[in-house]
């Protein structure tokens, strides 16, 4: 398989290689220079626009028929889904991992996750893929937007964040407009959320480079404001907040100087064995910082985290979110969160979607080539306080 459409905002595929070698030198943009390469640019400080139109939906007709599209033809492995994993209708996941690559792609791993995240309030912790062009690390990154674009109605920024921001200490976080504009990481799982929940909302967070001693300061310092407050507010994780980490898996190819199984289909199946072993080891399973910090090390170099060793996009996101969730529980005085893997699936596995000719004058189209020299791996992971039992056979 091999589509392209050559797109000149498309970022996403290529998410990986949007700031290339030397780039570390150059200036970070100006505000003016990221809006114009929005593909539908903020409104102000008060609403945040989309920074990329090409590969994702962005109104609700659009949104409605992909969406729909990715649930049906998800229904029978979702009904498994809950099934497997003793989800009721009022359930959902207290957090998990999401891919945001393009939804033609990767719509039917969107749903996987998002179609049971149920909480009114979503913290969102993202890739922050241009933070070498701030030669930004070691602190979290925080908006001042009122409110989020998304396809049925604008997202709003849910009080928390004031809150949170209040109570962390002021080396831990930068808030920036410009820098949340320039990053695509949360955007894409908008339309997902809103879908299940329209009148949900957000707290948006991007995770630039760090070791794992500054990361679990971090999450420290994070999982004790956030637990301090929803004991005040009388919340619990998955019934009133929920944590959803956006990362892609592999980024395959000689584009991403990454192709050591070569670029065949033999290597194509190794890669994804790969990629799911990283996440049976690191991943499923009861939370363990030590499996954390293991993850950590075998996507970046220990002694430069600013080298991938493999190139999963959520390399921070990831062992950040989920020490936050952990430790978040722990301070809940609940059980430790367990990972369920939910679904795989590659720009290369999904079969070639059909959408209407107004979806696609609407802008839905693709933003790189998908082939064995090119391609994306995604997975949802869910996380419940429950252990799962599996059900007897032939039930």
């Amino acid at each position: 398989m091999n589509r392209v459409l050559p797109i000149a905002l498309g970022i996403s595929l290529a998410g990986a290689l949007l700031f290339p070698a030397g780039a570390d030198d150059s200036a970070p943009p100006t505000r003016a220079e990221i809006e114009g390469m929005m593909g539908l640019p903020s409104d102000g400080e008060r609403l945040r626009g989309v920074r990329d139109t090409v590969g994702f939906v962005v109104g609700a007709e659009q949104a409605e028929e992909l969406i729909g599209r990715a649930i049906d033809g998800e229904s029978l492995s979702l009904q498994e889904q809950d099934r497997r994993l003793g989800m009721s209708a009022g359930r959902g996941f207290i957090g998990g991992i999401c891919p945001h690559d393009d939804h033609l792609y990767a719509a039917p791993v969107y749903v996987h996750l998002t179609e049971r995240i149920t909480a009114p309030r979503v913290l969102l912790i993202g890739v922050f893929h241009g933070a070498r062009r701030w030669h930004l690390e070691n602190r979290l990154v925080f908006d001042a937007f009122d409110a989020w674009h998304a396809p049925w109605a604008p997202v709003p920024v849910d009080p928390l964040r004031q809150e949170l921001l209040e109570a962390l200490p002021a080396d831990d976080v930068i808030v920036d407009n410009g820098m949340h504009d320039m990053e695509h990481s949360l955007e894409a799982i908008l339309p997902f959320l809103q879908h299940r929940n329209r009148d949900v909302r957000i707290v948006p967070i991007l995770v630039p480079y760090m070791g794992w001693e500054q990361l679990q300061t971090l999450s420290d310092h994070l999982a004790s404001a956030l637990s301090t407050l929803m004991i005040a507010h009388g919340w619990e994780l998955g019934r009133d907040l929920a944590v959803v980490i956006s990362s892609d898996a592999v980024h395959y190819g000689e584009d991403f100087d990454y192709a050591p199984f070569g670029t065949d289909a033999e290597a194509y199946l190794r890669a994804v064995e790969q990629d799911h072993a990283l996440i049976e080891e690191h991943l499923a399973g009861p939370l363990r910082a030590e499996a954390l910090e293991g993850l950590l090390h075998e996507l970046v170099d220990k002694d430069d985290v600013r080298r991938y060793r493999i190139p999963w996009c959520g390399r921070f996101s990831i062992p950040f979110g989920l020490e936050l969730l952990r430790k978040t529980a722990a301070a809940l005085g609940m059980p430790v969160p367990a990972g369920y893997p939910l679904r795989y699936g590659s720009s290369l596995s999904e079969p070639e979607p059909v959408f209407s000719d107004a979806a696609r004058r609407g802008g839905l189209g693709y933003t790189a080539p998908s082939n064995f020299h090119h391609w994306v791996g995604y997975a949802a992971v869910g996380y419940l306080f429950d252990p799962v039992t599996p059900p007897p056979r032939g039930d």
